[in-house]
């Protein structure tokens, strides 16, 4: 039987299975849809390289076809088109490798809470003792995880439990500041599956990102935090939209995956809390 870190570790793999058979798709459609496009350029057809869709929906009275829309695709459209679906499904790939972290974070947050209740916020137990507390089966905190507290809390009171979390989430190997980077992760998953990617007011994306981390620091906000947040998104004008693509190193073939580079976030922080801090004793425990 596969532990829970196992089981998160085994819904990763498959994410970034999914990633990579996605990201070999669209080089090879990109590359038949470029070689198609310049053989009709050689042979003087390019006018007809545009393909002409009509949009018809059925007629609720009668089924007869009513015609609402019409669209033309040249070249350049069906190049943007393949591009944004690339995005788009990397955009729900880095939702659903969120969730599976979220869903691994609930089950250390129950084991803790069944090896050690008074590590849990007093507001989690209330009601109980601690007679009655040592008799709860882990079924019981695990309820209790997935029906209350936001992921920020449970991550606090895994932090105050165990102060190294804190030390490592600003002082790792990767940079960053992992109690940010959860936060803008979870926003972007918000804006991901609320809002198809789409950042409807950037200062008020902010600000959420920053106050769910407790950095608000009234408006000044890091520079380096900002720089992370603008890896992640893209601004046309105005508008501005949570990006996934690929990044090209300059001057070289090679290219640098954002939603990689995230998955490997969410993968190194999970392992940290469930090797150093939640020991596989836990589980043992639980399991008896």
């Amino acid at each position: 039987m596969k532990t829970p870190y196992e089981e998160f570790l085994s819904h990763i793999a498959e994410v970034e299975l999914l990633a990579r058979q996605n990201k070999n798709v669209f080089k090879k459609e990109y590359v038949l849809m470029h070689e198609n496009h310049q053989s009709l350029i050689e042979k003087g057809l390019e006018q007809h390289s545009s393909s002409f869709h009509s949009m018809c929906f059925r007629s609720l009275a009668d089924g007869a076809p009513i015609f609402y829309d019409h669209k033309t695709v040249d070249f350049d459209r069906r190049v943007t088109d393949l591009t944004n679906r690339y995005n788009k499904h990397n955009l729900w790939l880095l939702a659903e490798a969120f969730e599976y972290f979220e869903d691994f974070v609930e089950l250390m947050y129950a084991h803790l809470g069944h090896k050690e209740p008074s590590a849990w916020p007093s507001k989690e137990t209330k009601g109980e003792t601690a007679a009655s507390l040592a008799e709860k089966p882990f079924e019981w905190f695990l309820e209790k995880s997935k029906s209350h507290e936001k992921l920020s809390a449970k991550l606090n009171c895994i932090r105050q439990r165990f102060p190294s979390l804190a030390i490592i989430e600003k002082s790792n190997y990767f940079g960053i500041d992992f109690r940010f980077t959860i936060c803008l992760i979870e926003m972007l998953r918000h804006i991901i599956v609320h809002n198809g990617g789409r950042i409807i007011d950037f200062q008020k994306f902010l600000a959420r990102v920053f106050g769910q981390a407790g950095m608000s620091n009234n408006g000044n906000y890091d520079p380096k935090n900002l720089q992370q947040i603008n890896y992640f998104v893209e601004t046309d004008g105005s508008r501005h939209r949570i990006f996934m693509r690929d990044i090209q190193q300059r001057g070289t073939s090679f290219t640098v995956s954002r939603l990689g580079m995230i998955i490997n976030w969410l993968l190194a922080y999970a392992d940290y809390i469930y090797k150093q801090l939640i020991s596989p004793s836990y589980f043992t425990s639980a399991a008896s």
